[in-house]
């Protein structure tokens, strides 16, 4: 309740600052600009608190239909392809021919690109990351992995907390601590679970 009821008056409050971002001769605001920066990552944040919220509710079962794991991992992996190149890194992809169930594709693709963003943005310059499939009758597992630093064991259940980040994410990169939330929401509504591994 509390994020929506914040965001109508910061999405207005951002239309506010696109509405002076230029000044009458055309020239633009530099200090303008960053304030509209804060509004839009302010308003992710509470627009990913929502889609948790909504989702643990169970009330985004709307958009399951007949879908395919290897189809929306493939997409994931197509989408996130130019961002690994840029820092030479290496993405194995390893799915099988087909892994068709009852899916919300638009969920899971975000929930897959969490996890890839995440990789790619942890892993080294010149790093490894793996996707991986395997698929059986009834149930999938899904494994994204990577040659970046981990998570600290101690702090595995913790990452899953809103608005957790582990102290060494902190100052290198950007971030709110909302997406494993919103990575264990998705794969609960789902039927399966997230775990972490080194």
């Amino acid at each position: 309740n509390i994020a929506h009821d914040l965001r109508t008056p910061l999405t207005r409050l951002r239309n506010r600052l696109a509405s002076i971002e230029f000044d009458h001769g055309g020239e633009r605001s530099e200090a303008v600009t960053g304030l509209l920066a804060e509004a839009d990552d302010l308003l992710a944040t509470f627009n990913a608190l929502l889609r948790i919220a909504q989702i643990e509710a169970g009330n985004r079962r709307s958009g399951f239909a007949d879908s395919d794991l290897v189809t929306i991992l493939g997409d994931v992996c197509e989408f996130y392809e130019p961002l690994a190149a840029e820092k030479g890194q290496s993405v194995e992809v390893a799915l099988p021919g087909h892994c068709p169930g009852v899916f919300d594709r638009d969920l899971l693709f975000q929930a897959f690109a969490n996890l890839l963003d995440n990789a790619i943005k942890y892993a080294p310059r010149g790093g490894r990351i793996e996707v991986r499939l395997q698929a059986g009758a009834r149930e999938a597992c899904v494994s994204i992995s990577d040659n970046g630093p981990g998570i600290p064991a101690a702090e595995h259940d913790k990452v899953f907390q809103r608005f957790y980040r582990v102290e060494a994410s902190r100052s290198g990169h950007p971030g709110n601590g909302l997406g494993l939330s919103l990575v264990q929401a998705v794969i609960n509504l789902h039927g399966g679970s997230v775990q972490l591994g080194d």
